[in-house]
């Protein structure tokens, strides 16, 4: 359970616990447990939220204790967990504002499935990802969070708010002791949960709220959807390896290494590890401002994505080619 300074994703310096995951995951059940007992109306439901999640965080927290569980099992597990959300919530995706595939998912209930079960493991995924410095998964989500607070709020959804609000403070206790210092690390349990959870809140939003595009949900978590379907395409057609094995190109690792290393060189490792993660918090940032103005209209939202992904693969290209000033 506890996590050393070996291997190509690892910048840290002392062997640390990740069992913030763990912490997360307990503060939202007790969570649930209390709004049940203070009769809630939405506290059953709230509780069926985290058991069908169960499966992908132990997933996660199991390779956090035994590092014996491959990526694939882990991405078996979250796709389980998507076909549990589909069957106990009845929560399988409806729309995404895109006309065809709009018309498969109103009219085949299995293509609905396996598009929810597949994009909710893409997403928990995507979360496992960003999670290479101290900070950035947590700051990350704890914007995504805030922001479907926002509108939640705003559409007067009790479930959603409360969602929303005990997530991003699950995930600010784990923070006070994971930024900047590092004692504390989420693990894979704690992010796929968490972006099991990011995933789960939008396609609730969506399917309850049909002034909501579905684009919003794209674009608020389109700094770690991208950046998993990039990596995807750089390991496997760039590379000519398997998507699923890990390297250290990554944007977070590339601006770490180009960056902060050469720019900190007399700061402390474990303050220029964190060091790192505000520059992809204001990648997240810059993706929540467009998604939280125009969350009802979706073509402002397919331009917004689309220049986000531009913008990002300009970043990378030029860090790569060694072209930012320092």
């Amino acid at each position: 359970m506890v996590d050393t300074s070996e291997g190509v994703q690892k910048f840290h310096q002392n062997p640390t616990p990740r069992i913030g995951g763990l912490a997360v995951f307990s503060a939202c059940v007790v969570s649930g447990l209390f709004s049940t007992i203070l009769g809630k109306p939405f506290g059953k439901e709230f509780l069926t939220l985290f058991a069908v999640s169960l499966p992908v965080f132990l997933a996660g927290f199991a390779e956090d204790i035994t590092k014996k569980v491959s990526p694939k099992i882990r991405l078996l597990s979250a796709f389980v967990s998507g076909i549990l959300v589909v069957v106990f919530l009845s929560a399988g995706l409806k729309r995404i504002d895109v006309p065809i595939l709009d018309e498969l998912l109103k009219n085949s209930e299995m293509f609905s499935l396996f598009f929810t079960a597949f994009a909710l493991a893409g997403m928990a995924n995507a979360m496992n990802i960003i999670d290479g410095f101290n900070g950035l998964a947590g700051g990350v989500s704890m914007i995504i969070f805030l922001s479907y607070a926002y509108v939640s709020f705003v559409l007067q959804d009790e479930l959603l708010l409360y969602l929303s609000l005990i997530m991003a403070s699950a995930i600010f206790g784990f923070l006070l002791l994971n930024f900047p210092f590092g004692k504390i690390f989420l693990g894979d349990g704690g992010s796929y949960f968490i972006g099991f959870l990011a995933g789960l809140e939008g396609v609730l939003l969506v399917n309850k709220h049909p002034e909501v595009s579905p684009w919003f949900v794209l674009m608020l978590l389109a700094y770690p959807v991208f950046e998993t379907v990039f990596s995807i395409y750089r390991r496997k057609f760039l590379r000519g390896g398997s998507p699923f094995e890990p390297d250290a190109i990554h944007l977070h690792t590339l601006i770490y290494k180009r960056i902060i290393r050469r720019k900190y060189k007399r700061t402390h490792p474990v303050i220029r590890n964190s060091l790192t993660s505000p520059y992809l918090w204001s990648f997240q940032i810059m993706a929540s401002i467009p998604a939280l103005l125009f969350w009802r209209n979706t073509i402002p939202l397919v331009l917004s994505f689309l220049a986000f992904c531009f913008f990002y693969l300009w970043f990378y290209w030029r860090i790569v080619r060694f072209r930012l000033k320092m």
